[in-house]
């Protein structure tokens, strides 16, 4: 399947800023609905009301609280009826898809130590709050020679971008994953490479050529799609 164009089209009609959670619901938005458009078990179940979505969700995990970028699961009694076209948008009852996506656009090497945290936070997180919960994260990272921050007067050039970009690669498969309910890690990951300066809006663009998975990579967008459906479903659907 092709990689999310309205996630680009976001990128390309407003941007990157790095204190908006714009671009990450854009990005939530179009997995949804490609789980609804690739995963039969998820797309019944949401043509009869039995699975909706939501955006910057939070669970309560002991006594702290976990933001979570996209969640999937049942609503609550009396809310959110069958739709024909596509799922419902509406806070689940409970939590059975839980996504965190994040995004290296520049300082790659700095940045990519806090997001490789960030994922083993969330799916200790998510796993704590329901051992069932399919806890899955994407990182997106940049692929420009330069990069212009709206929290910077000066642009920043990437040296040796692709090295960046495999590092950061690298980082993302060492990410604990998970075989089963009884293991730590996240269930399903996948990494997303763009070509953004953030000045040249319309030349924003997916990359696919490595060092960007390949079909057949565990981390290839396809794969993840397809990982967190069969999970889906022989936890939830049968």
């Amino acid at each position: 399947m092709p990689l999310p164009a309205s996630f680009i089209a976001h990128l390309q009609s407003l941007g990157y800023h790095p204190r908006s959670n714009k671009h990450s619901d854009a990005l939530a938005t179009a997995i949804a609905l490609d789980l609804v458009a690739h995963c039969p078990a998820i797309a019944e179940a949401a043509r009869t009301g039995r699975i909706v979505y939501d955006l910057n969700f939070t669970i309560v995990v002991q006594r702290s609280d976990w933001n979570i970028d996209l969640v999937l699961g049942p609503p609550p009694p009396g809310a959110a009826g069958a739709t024909p076209s596509g799922i419902v948008r509406a806070r689940p009852s409970t939590v059975q898809v839980a996504v965190e996506i994040k995004s290296v656009m520049t300082e790659h090497r700095k940045a990519v130590k806090n997001r490789k945290r960030d994922f083993e936070a969330h799916h200790e997180h998510a796993h704590e709050y329901n051992r069932r919960t399919i806890a899955a994260g994407v990182m997106v990272t940049n692929m420009s020679a330069t990069f212009r921050s709206p929290l910077r007067t000066s642009e920043t050039t990437h040296r040796n971008v692709e090295s960046q970009v495999q590092h950061c690669l690298n980082e993302m498969r060492n990410v604990a994953s998970r075989s089963g309910e009884s293991d730590n890690g996240l269930d399903a990951k996948t990494f997303i490479v763009v070509e953004m300066d953030n000045v040249n809006l319309d030349a924003t663009r997916f990359v696919i050529r490595p060092p960007a998975p390949q079909i057949g990579d565990p981390l290839h967008y396809d794969a993840f799609i397809e990982r967190i459906c069969d999970t889906y479903t022989e936890r939830f659907a049968r």
